[in-house]
């Protein structure tokens, strides 16, 4: 019985949620059956754990004077859970405050109670006409009730302008174009990193008009979507990367949450691929959004920052020589991780503090204590040894570390390829610097300034002498 699909569902109700699901199931609207009543009473006394519960138990406790009832007892959980998976639905359009609305206006028109009807409908554009966010719960609410409002029969024996399908239609027009960027940008980031075969079609002429008429769309989501697009596919998107970092900073409060966090993520994103091709110019732009990201919280989830941006935002301060500020970060700001992160987070950024202030001592010492359960914290520490045995004139544990990295490269399938590329040309150049004497550092240097992909390009031509 614990392992039912009731008991799955109600091991996630809260406190809250189940004295209000035992009133919704002793109501006379939702109920009439005094056993599911028992039956619902009896579960609550075993939540939320529901340890050693059977269905013996149950059917005493339901029928402790008669003979069990097995099949009806079945019909009892059956119809239990159709009242759970009701209220779940009931909260939602509870906490969906414009649907409520929307459809007890439907149920006003459809009722021809027309006061009624044209009270709550200019009560309702009032409320949309103030709305700071433009994002697609926008648009898409003001399609389905300027759509009814069109379709009324008030309206559709009329042979004069109808402005609501017009309205309808604008608002129709924005919903589209918003999804189809959006989840555009979603494929062709998955396709660059997992090769999904997705199929996206017509998204050439959604990104043409969109290019053509921004202006009049006066949509910042729509922009930032199509910036995004154009940084995705386009060879040089300067201006679409400084025109989207404007909307960021001075459009936040236009944009829905959750697009407002894939906007940072998305431009983050392309300043680390440019970074990865030496572009220098993108290590202020991308430190300034991570830091706008997690002063406004827009990069917590849930009031916590993922361990990879913590570990990001690191790498870029050191890069720009932050000494102690990444100390101070670090400090403070560890808490903001999940605690199951915050360990392996300190001891492995305080690691690549220690080393870029020629700490290598203690940063080994914070090395060795993290746990490496993930695959970029493993990607990262194996470069860091590589440095310090280089620096150390190590080169024995050097060799033997570019051997393991480059199985462990060459064999972990959760790396993309262009991640492995940039690593496997890392010791490629590593290996070819080893073996050289000075003289021919040359043609080296050239190779190494010519690769597109390759990580830790400054440092390679540094320990070649090139400043």
């Amino acid at each position: 019985m614990d392992n039912s699909k009731l008991i799955d569902l109600l091991r996630t109700f809260s406190p809250r949620e189940w004295r209000s699901f035992q009133e919704m199931v002793a109501a006379p609207y939702f109920n009439r059956n005094k056993e599911v009543v028992l039956l619902c009473e009896w579960l609550a006394g075993h939540a939320p754990h529901f340890t050693n519960i059977t269905r013996d138990a149950a059917l005493r406790h339901l029928y402790p004077d008669t003979p069990a009832n097995t099949a009806q007892f079945h019909h009892l959980m059956s119809f239990l859970l159709k009242l759970a998976e009701q209220f779940l639905g009931l909260e939602a359009y509870y906490q969906a405050d414009f649907m409520q609305g929307y459809f007890t206006l439907r149920a006003l028109g459809d009722r021809n109670l027309e006061k009624h009807y044209h009270y709550n409908f200019e009560k309702a554009q009032r409320v949309r006409g103030a709305a700071v966010k433009r994002d697609v719960q926008f648009f898409y609410e003001g399609y389905l009730l300027e759509n009814y409002e069109a379709e009324r029969p008030t309206h559709t024996a009329s042979r004069v302008f109808n402005e609501s399908v017009q309205r309808a239609t604008d608002h129709l027009d924005s919903f589209y174009l918003l999804e189809k960027l959006r989840l555009s940008c979603y494929m062709l980031t998955s396709q660059a990193i997992l090769a999904t075969p997705y199929n996206l079609q017509m998204v050439e002429e959604v990104r043409r008009f969109v290019g053509a008429n921004l202006p009049a769309l006066a949509s910042p989501a729509i922009e930032a979507y199509y910036r995004i697009f154009q940084l995705l596919t386009q060879d040089d998107p300067h201006e679409d990367f400084s025109a989207l970092k404007i909307l960021l900073a001075e459009r936040a409060d236009a944009f829905g949450r959750e697009d407002l966090a894939y906007a940072y993520q998305y431009a983050i994103n392309f300043c680390n691929l440019q970074i990865m091709k030496v572009r220098e110019q993108y290590v202020d732009a991308a430190f300034d959004l991570y830091l706008a990201g997690v002063d406004s919280g827009i990069l917590l989830q849930q009031g916590t920052l993922s361990p990879w941006h913590f570990k990001n935002i690191i790498k870029l301060s050191l890069r720009l020589q932050k000494y102690a500020w990444t100390e101070q970060f670090i400090t403070e700001n560890t808490r903001l991780l999940a605690p199951e992160f915050q360990a392996d987070a300190r001891h492995y950024n305080l690691a690549e503090l220690y080393y870029h202030t020629h700490r290598f001592d203690q940063s080994m010492s914070h090395l060795t204590q993290v746990e490496f359960t993930d695959v970029h914290y493993s990607l990262g520490a194996k470069v860091m040894l590589c440095k310090i045995f280089q620096e150390n004139d190590d080169f024995d544990a050097l060799e033997s570390m570019l051997h393991a990295f480059n199985t462990y490269l060459r064999r972990n399938k959760l790396i993309s390829e262009e991640v492995r590329k940039a690593y496997l040309n890392f010791i490629l150049f590593l290996r070819k610097i080893r073996r050289a004497i000075p003289a021919q550092y040359a043609s080296i240097i050239e190779d190494v300034q010519l690769m597109p992909v390759l990580i830790e390009k400054k440092w390679l031509l540094k320990i070649m002498g090139v400043a």
